[in-house]
């Protein structure tokens, strides 16, 4: 789940091997039953990129999340890693991503598992979800790490350093011409920005910070995600890079990092000798490891843009601040961690009288599949119920920007039979407001979307007209597919997305991916219960559907009155942000 992970575990796989060791590399996700390990990663990548609020809400309740994560892990992965376990017949079992080490520990505590297992801990942070008591060691990057796994409960924890390529301690470059090729100028400082190989986090927002200054060259790594460097490259501040393998040559080039995880590149950049600076770091572990790193004194952690152009300033230059953050990040490199997992498995091997490794027996089945079925309810709850409580409270949803003033943001619903009446078409093009039409009414009504668009009138997306069973059905027909009609019929894209039901978090993602901010109205009204008065900066909807095209003509004149009158000015929902 992430590139610092399978970066740890190809690391340590290439250490062993060099020492002729057989090693291999099961990724826990594809181990999960159902085939449902697509589904968590997608739905971690959701939070991440669409909720951050869920995902910190869920970070902070892993302590109480803990057994029945335990529980449901187990009971999804059983049968794969015994049968795992079973073919490769290991002498000891390491673990570099959370939910793993906890299904292992309960196997070796239970005696289920007869060989050792270890956990890496790739994060600076260590939340209670990265330890067991069953599992036999635990390794962490840094000091302040170890000391926080035992103080959650880990067994015999050690500080062993970060696993990082050779490729950033040993490999030199040639900084003039890697700089050259980049198109720096020798006096230039250059910035390397980061954001995993996802790309999430506050991005443009950073970039923009480093930019502003007028100082620094920002050079950013995009990863994958081709629709940020696409928005970087069109800003233009310095460098947009996308996916590449280059990364100790760019480092070797630049003279300080800005990375908002505290990840694997973090640790390579530690290697390099680069200083790092945390800035606008992501919900959950990204914050968690901002504080963590900088009590360990490894990272400048600033909390905002002028703290971050101050630090910039003194690191990327030589001075005393810049050796302070080098030389202390260079003090993680204490030992090996690939000699623990030797040690472990050399002094610990214990089989069964046939010489087989003794795996995972089945668990209780009753009170898992009870504890299973509860914890995959309370998953959905939080897609549904949960991201309709939070957007109800204006989270993940547009809003008005902070610097506009005495302004309401009005749509009017439309049906089909509306949309052949030329004179409350008429109307609505004075509005000011925009039109919310769904993929059924827009049906065979392309003169009138195309009169609407070339009036200037901007035209959301108001779904596919009829419902869906499935959830994630439901949301990618009102996004995606009811979106293409609507671009089809109208001759443009619509930008916002305008359910006329209530939303969840398969609707966030879905409107996120495909570029149409969600709008979900302060107040839903119609022609015969205007409100008495108009407030600023709230998101207002009139929905006339069913309703006498007269009535809505008189409905819509008043609110226009009902805004001036309020001292208001009425304004279409693509000026939310």
């Amino acid at each position: 789940m992430g590139a610092g992970h399978d970066g740890a575990a190809k690391e340590l796989r290439r250490r062993l091997e060099r020492s002729g060791h057989e090693v291999e590399i099961v990724d826990f996700l594809d181990a999960v039953a159902l085939h449902i390990g697509p589904l968590l990663r997608w739905y971690y990548e959701f939070q991440l990129r669409v909720a951050p609020w869920s995902y910190e809400l869920s970070y902070r309740l892993s302590p109480v999340l803990r057994v029945p994560a335990i529980m449901l892990d187990t009971w999804l992965t059983r049968r794969s890693l015994k049968k795992t376990i079973k073919a490769f017949r290991p002498d000891a079992i390491v673990s570099v991503y959370p939910l793993a080490s906890l299904v292992l520990g309960r196997m070796r505590r239970k005696k289920q598992l007869r060989v050792p297992v270890l956990t890496y801990l790739t994060d600076f942070a260590v939340h209670s979800l990265w330890v067991h008591k069953g599992v036999d060691r635990h390794l962490a990057v840094s000091e302040i790490s170890a000391q926080t796994a035992e103080s959650r409960g880990g067994r015999d924890a050690h500080a062993r350093g970060p696993l990082v390529s050779d490729r950033f301690r040993e490999v030199e470059y040639d900084r003039d011409a890697v700089r050259t090729n980049l198109g720096l100028a020798p006096d230039e400082r250059a910035v390397l920005v980061v954001a995993g190989s996802w790309g999430v986090g506050d991005v443009i927002e950073t970039v923009e910070a480093i930019g502003r200054s007028g100082e620094f060259h920002p050079i950013t790594v995009c990863g994958k995600d081709d629709d940020l460097r696409a928005q970087l490259e069109e800003r233009g501040y310095g460098t947009v890079i996308g996916w590449t393998d280059e990364m100790p040559a760019l480092m070797a080039a630049s003279d300080a990092l800005v990375e908002n995880a505290g990840g694997l590149t973090c640790m390579e950049a530690f290697a390099v000798g680069l200083p790092v600076i945390t800035f606008r770091p992501i919900a959950g572990h990204g914050k968690d490891n901002a504080e963590t790193m900088s009590k360990a004194g490894v990272n400048s952690y600033a909390r905002d843009e002028a703290e971050l152009h101050t630090i910039l300033r003194s690191v990327t230059v030589p001075g005393e601040e810049r050796d302070r953050l080098v030389n202390t990040a260079h003090e993680l490199f204490v030992d090996d961690p690939a000699d623990d997992v030797v040690e472990l498995a050399s002094v610990q091997k214990l089989t069964d009288r046939q010489g087989r490794t003794v795996a995972l027996r089945a668990p209780r089945g009753r009170r898992t599949a009870w504890i299973a079925a509860a914890s995959v309810f309370v998953l959905y709850g939080g897609l549904t119920l949960g991201a309709q409580a939070v957007s109800a409270a204006g989270v993940g949803v547009a809003k008005a920007p902070k610097s506009a003033h005495d302004t309401v943001y009005v749509g009017v619903r439309l049906d089909s039979q509306q949309l052949g009446d030329a004179d409350l078409l008429s109307t609505l093009s004075a509005l000011g407001g925009s039109v919310v039409v769904d993929a059924d009414a827009a049906r065979n009504h392309r003169n009138a979307l195309e009169l609407l668009a070339a009036s200037g009138v901007d035209i959301a997306n108001g779904g596919m007209g009829h419902g869906s069973f499935l959830r994630w059905d439901r949301a990618n027909n009102d996004v995606a597919k009811a979106g293409k009609l609507l671009a089809k019929e109208a001759g443009q894209a619509p930008h916002e997305f305008v359910p006329g039901r209530r939303v969840d978090a398969f609707d966030q993602y879905y409107a996120h991916g495909h570029k149409q901010k969600l709008v979900v109205a302060n107040r839903t009204m119609h022609p015969e219960n205007l409100p008495a008065h108009l407030q600023d900066g709230k998101v207002y909807l009139l929905d006339g559907r069913q309703r006498d095209g007269t009535a809505m003509e008189v409905a819509i004149a008043d609110l226009v009155r009902q805004a001036h009158h309020d001292g208001l000015h009425v304004a279409t929902y693509g000026e939310l942000r």
